[in-house]
């Protein structure tokens, strides 16, 4: 979905799409966020076009397409302070069924320096579509596969962004659960078959499902968990 501000349209389909979310997502269930609030920062977020079809299985050259993106932005990046450039996301999970999306996340000790990485990003070829409707504070850059093909969205954030070791909590935890690994892309392919689904439905509710698992993630890490 890409709701344009100042198109009659959009606001309508806006407004359909919050009185469905109001009737499914309860209070706290967003984080600190109110469905509300959700909504209107995802107004504001450029969604890519994507089919929303999880593919039927895993991709083993998920890792060394990793590796060779990591490498490549690495060395675009040699004169900045990068606290680190890690694979996030269904695709860094072994096991896991996904869309051909690799998500990775740039992050940088300088928070100033963000804005400097999204002009090296887009001599990379990647697109910039401001904040992520997911995780706030992040900010979103795709660079969609032609045809359909692989594709790869980097997230930047500032190192000491609190949802960066959430995330990676969240990553370390399914991959040492094979149950909850499974739970989750079962939960996770209902959502995207949806029929009549929006981007901004969809990712309300991947986030709702995100951040329960989340919580138990951190938990895990607490506890002494991927020691």
């Amino acid at each position: 979905m890409n709701a344009a501000a100042g198109s009659l349209s959009g606001a309508l389909q806006v407004a359909r799409v919050l009185r469905r979310l109001q009737a499914q997502v309860q209070p706290g269930e967003l984080g600190a966020e109110s469905v509300e609030q959700f909504v209107r920062r995802y107004s504001r977020v450029r969604a890519p076009e994507l089919d929303l079809n999880l593919r039927s299985g895993c991709d083993p050259t998920w890792p060394q397409a990793f590796a060779d993106e990591q490498r490549r932005l690495l060395e675009a990046l040699a004169g900045e302070d990068v606290a680190g450039v890690e694979h996030i996301g269904s695709t860094s999970i072994p096991q896991l069924a996904s869309k051909d999306i690799l998500d990775i996340v740039v992050a940088m000790r300088e928070p100033a320096a963000v804005e400097r990485v999204a002009r090296t990003l887009a001599a990379l070829g990647y697109q910039a579509h401001g904040e992520s409707p997911i995780d706030a504070g992040f900010s979103w850059h795709w660079r969609i596969g032609r045809d359909g093909g692989r594709s790869f969205v980097v997230h930047t954030c500032a190192a000491d962004n609190p949802r960066l070791a959430e995330v990676k909590n969240f990553r370390d935890f399914l991959c040492a659960f094979a149950q909850e690994r499974q739970r989750y892309v079962e939960l996770k392919r209902a959502l995207a078959a949806t029929p009549g689904q929006t981007w901004l439905e969809y990712s309300a509710l991947k986030k709702v499902l995100v951040l329960r698992i989340t919580a138990q993630a951190n938990a895990w890490r607490a506890a002494g968990g991927g020691a």
